[in-house]
């Protein structure tokens, strides 16, 4: 998997050594980038629990700010 992984980064560009750990870590931070909800992360991961997966969720600041600028102004 390593060595597969290696072959798709070198034909990107990408010179970081990239390896399944990171290849994964990568998957689930750009899938709650783009707003999937953790239980469904989890899922696709193999998770048994979700605490695991919620790890990933505390890289991203950037969610939790989105989220916050979702609620709506109630004018107080």
């Amino acid at each position: 998997m390593n060595v597969e992984l290696l072959r798709w980064a070198m034909s990107a560009g990408i010179t970081k050594h990239v390896t399944f750990h990171s290849a994964r870590h990568t998957f689930a931070v750009s899938l709650i980038t783009q707003g999937v909800d953790i239980y469904t992360i989890s899922k696709l991961m193999g998770h048994t629990e979700v605490k695991t997966t919620q790890i990933y969720a505390d890289v991203i600041d950037s969610v939790r700010k989105d989220a916050m600028f979702k609620i709506p102004d109630i004018g107080l």
